[in-house]
This record gives structure tokens, sequence and C-alpha cells, in this order.
């Protein structure tokens, strides 16, 4: 499963943990980071608590991650995202679905006025050959689409506005 962290200055942070084996109670969890493999980690659960270690000896506590709720650390708040990053995290609101690189709209998958739920994917966009899928990144109402199927995008082009 993919995992994006973002800090309150934008910068991000991705990372895949895949689940590798399940042995007398501890999972092993394989991270990579960006193609690189970080080595594998372990996680228990205590009393309804998940512990996580690198080498089974010193264990820290794991926080509870929600979608909803940022983590908050002493220098800074990290917004943690499971499986997708919402599409308007690069100078809108989370409603505000911009484009993040040059691309081409090759479908449009939502309607205006449509209800929408976060991470429901509301468009296509074709960058760098590869297609992808713009997701919500709030529940809402889809308030305005200013792009058009087959249009070309620059970096930054506002495409959808959801009203929570």
């Amino acid at each position: 499963m993919k995992y994006y962290i973002i800090n309150s200055d934008g910068n991000e942070v991705t990372f895949d943990l895949s689940l590798v084996d399940n042995h007398g109670g501890i999972l092993t969890f394989r991270v990579t980071s960006e193609g690189e493999d970080k080595g594998d980690y372990f996680v228990k659960s205590v009393a309804g608590k998940n512990f996580y270690s690198k080498d089974k000896v010193k264990w820290s506590k794991l926080p509870k991650i929600s979608s909803k709720s940022p983590l908050i650390n002493i220098t800074e708040t990290l917004n943690v995202y499971q499986g997708f990053k919402p599409s308007g995290l690069s100078g809108g609101s989370a409603g505000e679905l911009v484009s993040q690189m040059p691309g081409k709209i090759v479908k449009i998958i939502a309607d205006e006025g449509a209800e929408v739920t976060e991470g429901d994917t509301l468009l296509i966009l074709e960058a760098m050959k590869m297609e992808n899928e713009i997701k919500a990144g709030v529940t809402g109402t889809i308030k305005a689409i200013h792009v058009e199927e087959g249009q070309v995008l620059e970096s930054g082009h506002l495409m959808i506005e959801i009203e929570e």
C-alpha cells in the first residue's frame, strides 16, 4: 500500500508498505521509498495498541492514523494519506483539483452537481505517457468542471472545484 506524508510546508515523502510475513503475532513489512529498499519493519499489537521495531528489541508506539486528522509532532504537522493523495494539494484547497504537471484530459467521469466522496475518481489525466486518476480530496458536490476531454493543460490549471 502506498502512503503519502506531507508536512505543513508542502514537502512530501512517499513510501510503499508490503506485508512480507505474519509469524507469532508479529507482522513483517518491507518498506520502499522512491524505489529504494528501506528494509523490514516489524509490527505487533499489545493491549489494543500497535508497536513497531526495526530489530525486534526496541519497540515504539505507532500513532493511530486517520485521513481526517493530521499527525502533530513537536515541530510540524503531518498529513498522512493511504492509497492515494488528494489531487488538490498543489496550491489549492482539497476541494480544488489543480493539475500538478502538464497533461491531457483523457476522460471526465464526474458531472457538475454530482455528489462525490473523498477518494472517488473524477477524471483521467494523461501525463508523461501514463494515465493518472484524479481523485476527490473531500466529500461534497462538484461545483464546477473547468476542463474538457482532449484539452491539454499546463501545470497549475484548476480542473474541478468541489464544495464541501
